[in-house]
């Protein structure tokens, strides 16, 4: 056997361990999808179908009218604590790694609360909004969420802002800018790729948290995840109208990563090579 064989061989072998691997990757999403469109009666057939011949909308249409605040209360919610935990890391993340602030033990012990069992946090929180009267607000659930993102933002975009050299900064004050100026024209535009990452992830978290939206919310503010943990009925769940709501909770997510992608890219690959 020659070098070429060889060669094709290792290739299509990688190819088909790669299709399989998508295979496994994407069929809960194909479920889900075909599920959200079969008709009730195809649902709970064995053998399962695994193509319908007579789709319907009908789940999509009960999960858009019904479930439809529930998916701006997840999107308020998740767009705020990202946003502020973004601001409060960026600042927070340059004055650690320019300035040295509390030295090594005040970020580690910043990034140790993200190790912090969200559910021994969760009494004292429900017990704080409680007699705040803030319970089944949007407020509630920000706030814990808070707990979780801003540490890792303040982490992630520490090593960032550590990344981008000292001359460059140097050099754009010696041009006349501004410490906030070098921070705004220098060393922000530097590390977008890589706050990019740090949002999306923050946004992901927040999005799909579970816990805190269930604790602090009855029914004004409650959260996706929430609502479709709650769809039930007399015989169990209500699987066509619950596939088609986890496919519309999927939707921001991924339409964020197929906008953001090359930024997502460049933000992982951000201080890999020196």
């Amino acid at each position: 056997m020659n070098l070429r064989t060889q060669k094709l061989i290792g290739q299509i072998v990688t190819y088909l361990l790669i299709g399989i691997a998508l295979v496994f990757a994407l069929f809960p999403i194909y479920w889900m999808l075909l599920t959200s469109i079969q008709p009730s009666d195809e649902l709970m057939q064995s053998p399962p179908r695994f193509i319908t011949t007579r789709p319907t909308l009908e789940h999509w249409r009960f999960a858009i009218e019904n479930k439809w605040r529930y998916f701006i209360n997840s999107l308020i919610i998740s767009s705020s604590a990202t946003a502020i935990a973004i601001l409060v890391g960026a600042l927070s993340g340059y004055a650690f790694a320019r300035y040295r602030v509390g030295g090594d033990t005040l970020p580690f012990w910043i990034l140790s609360l993200k190790f912090f069992p969200p559910i021994a946090a969760a009494v004292p929180f429900f017990l704080m909004m409680n007699r705040l009267r803030l319970l089944d607000t949007h407020i509630a659930v920000i706030i814990p969420h808070l707990i979780i993102t801003i540490p890792f933002a303040v982490w992630m975009i520490k090593g960032f802002v550590a990344e981008v050299p000292r001359e460059l900064e140097e050099a754009a004050m010696i041009d006349g800018c501004s410490h906030l100026g070098v921070i705004r024209r220098v060393t922000l535009p530097l590390i977008a790729p890589g706050i990019v990452v740090t949002a999306l992830f923050c946004f992901i978290w927040s999005w799909n948290d579970f816990l805190f939206a269930l604790i602090l919310t009855r029914s004004h503010a409650m959260t996706l995840p929430v609502a479709i943990a709650g769809m039930r009925e007399a015989h169990g769940l209500m699987w066509g109208a619950v596939s088609a709501t986890a496919a519309m909770a999927t939707l921001p997510v991924l339409l964020m990563a197929i906008v953001l992608q090359k930024y997502i890219v460049r933000g992982l690959a951000l201080g890999a090579v020196k």
